[in-house]
């Protein structure tokens, strides 16, 4: 009898320990769900609701952008320093209907890429000067759920890319 209770309790350790280490990433942070495009999108959105001012935005799938005929990998390499769109990755991006100094980035990596490295590797070739006549003096990004939240604008939109990091680690 008590070597049956003994198995029943080892077993019940084993599948409690199984159930808490299931969601953690090789980082150590909540590995995200495999979120949809529309749902990265609805994510992004709810981040820079209210945060872009008077600034024409719109916020969309770089999915939907490439379905149009938009040619995501340019503008990518622009933002990053000739950096390739990450393999597999999905983003959602939020940036002025014109040509301004701004850009937020919601990206969940491909299969294999670990949130954090995704994000040094952002941070390392972010280019603030991608357009000729605007810098982008306010760069940032975090990492949370699995998720990468990237950030360049500028203070002369009136807008901080710590105002986004914050309603993403809210």
């Amino acid at each position: 009898m008590k070597k049956a209770i003994s198995i029943a309790l080892a077993l019940v350790m084993v599948l409690a320990l199984a159930a808490c280490g299931g969601g953690e990433d090789k980082e150590g942070g909540s590995a995200a769900s495999n979120l949809t495009d529309e749902q990265l999108v609805e994510k992004l959105g709810a981040i820079v609701e209210g945060k872009t001012g008077e600034l024409p935005v719109e916020t969309t799938s770089f999915a939907a952008l490439k379905e149009s005929g938009f040619e995501v990998e340019g503008l990518f390499k622009n933002w990053f320093n000739n950096m390739d769109v990450p393999e597999g990755a999905k983003i959602a991006v939020n940036q002025p209907l014109m040509g301004q100094a701004h850009v937020v980035l919601l990206i969940q990596p491909g299969e294999g890429t670990s949130a954090e490295d995704l994000k040094a590797e952002l941070d390392k070739n972010a280019n603030p000067n991608w357009m000729i006549c605007m810098t982008a003096d306010s760069v940032d990004s975090a990492v949370k759920d699995g998720l990468v939240l990237f950030v360049m604008t500028s203070s002369e939109l009136g807008l901080k890319a710590g105002d986004f990091i914050d309603a993403f680690n809210a």
